[in-house]
């Protein structure tokens, strides 16, 4: 792997995680805006309220006992009242108007410096108390385009008794509402910013737990890989073999698996299949195993019985099933003649087809107790008579293609070479962006 392989790797972890905090951190920012809007409008509606409760509570003291009676004097009180009254920074009740117990009403009061003085007050005219509610009350409404509040309360005397109801429209200032505004986007700015620098300084704490992650990942996908070399090993041993029988075949298959396209999931499964094709012989007596001679029907019989084996250990380890087509099909014949499933063609998974030209041409190509190698010319002769009918024709024309080259490096060689070749195949295709991630 090369170091621009490793910075790579390197920056897609890092963009990964500046998209996934800053993605938070944008859902986060957004939440606290909306939620600063909702408690900053509440806040608003709760001034209006106070403050009309406020107002209501002063003309209550000064109205005395003339606020149910009819005529003028209650109007005559509220102009007093508010007379020569300057607007409250956050604003004020721009207008006004009293009921009595009846319902009726008794006193009106319109700011005649307002603006919108005059839908001001048709809004009050049309909106007439209903009810006696006990607690006062505001809400929201547009007026002339302009936010403001409605508000309604109950007027009592000073012994809790019901004297009137007043209904008020109070007009935020517009100094409140920049200020208003100017604060959220401030409290909003803040939540970024903390946001922001919580993320700055967990970036690092992120990176190096996930290095942790990654090493410990590591670890586990080295122990697996042991093992499946140990495995590859202690039956290749058992077969009367060596390693490199593993290693060439292997490679054998990987070259031509790439060659023909196939994806890094395959490939994996391919480099595991082809370690523990043959795992399945552990099953398999001695004297039928290591018998010099030809088997004869019935030790054949039990012979074939290594893929039923093989398929069984596979399937006992997780991060080994994916082996099983390898395992399991190794066997099967392109024309359907083989076993022990008796597939044909396509229903041959490709890997298994991939395997077969591969181990036929290391078994010939290599020297064994009981036989010598062949040679190139003849080795692919003998695949060339099993186009159609052992082979896919398809991957036996892609295996032609490459097969002198890889004959030339690997034939017969039982030295580091093939271990060595090998280890950088597995280490492209299982621990590439682990070893990257680590650096």
């Amino acid at each position: 792997m090369t170091d621009e392989d490793n910075r790579r790797a390197r920056g897609l972890l890092h963009k990964l995680l500046i998209r996934r905090i800053a993605g938070v951190a944008v859902v986060v920012a957004a939440a606290l805006a909306a939620l600063v809007y909702f408690l900053e409008q509440g806040r608003l509606r709760q001034v209006a309220v106070d403050l009309a409760v406020q107002r209501a509570a002063q003309f209550t003291a000064v109205a005395g006992d003339a606020l149910p009676v009819r005529g003028g004097e209650v109007q005559a009180r509220l102009d007093r009242f508010v007379s020569g009254r300057l607007p409250r920074r956050e604003g004020g009740i721009v207008a006004a108007t009293i009921y009595d117990t009846e319902g009726s009403a008794v006193a009106r009061f319109v700011s005649p410096e307002y603006t919108h003085r005059a839908a001001a007050a048709t809004f009050l005219a049309e909106h007439q108390p209903a009810g006696e509610g006990a607690e006062p009350t505001g809400n929201p409404v547009d007026i002339a385009g302009v936010r403001h509040f409605f508000v309604r309360l109950p007027m009592r005397a000073a012994a809790g008794r019901a004297i009137g109801r007043l209904t008020a429209v109070f007009a935020p200032s517009a100094l409140y509402l920049a200020e208003l505004r100017n604060r959220v986007w401030r409290t909003v700015g803040a939540a970024i910013a903390v946001v922001l620098i919580t993320a700055a300084i967990l970036y690092p704490v992120i990176v190096r737990l996930m290095r942790r992650v990654v090493e410990l990942s590591a670890n586990l996908l080295d122990a697996n890989l042991e093992m499946l070399s140990v495995l590859g090993s202690a039956i290749a041993k058992r077969d009367g073999d060596t390693d490199a029988h593993n290693y060439r075949v292997t490679i054998y298959s990987v070259r031509l698996a790439e060659a023909v396209g196939l994806d890094t999931r395959n490939i994996q499964a391919l480099i595991k299949g082809a370690f523990l094709h043959d795992v399945g012989k552990i099953g398999i007596a001695d004297h039928i195993l290591l018998k010099p001679g030809k088997l004869n029907d019935e030790e054949y019989a039990e012979m074939k019985k290594h893929v039923a084996h093989g398929i069984d250990i596979v399937r006992r380890a997780a991060w080994l099933a994916d082996a099983e087509k390898v395992v399991g099909c190794h066997h099967e014949k392109f024309d359907g003649g083989g076993y022990d499933g008796h597939l044909e063609a396509d229903a041959i998974p490709v890997i298994a087809r991939v395997f077969a030209i591969a181990d036929v041409f290391d078994a010939l190509t290599s020297r064994r107790p009981y036989k010598e190698s062949l040679a190139f010319e003849t080795a692919m002769e003998i695949l060339e008579r099993g186009r159609g009918t052992h082979f896919d024709p398809r991957l036996l024309d892609a295996f032609a293609g490459i097969a002198r080259s890889l004959h030339a490096a690997l034939a017969n060689r039982d030295d580091d070479h093939p271990r060595q070749e090998l280890q950088r195949i597995v280490t492209r295709y299982f621990k590439q962006d682990l070893a990257a991630l680590l650096t």
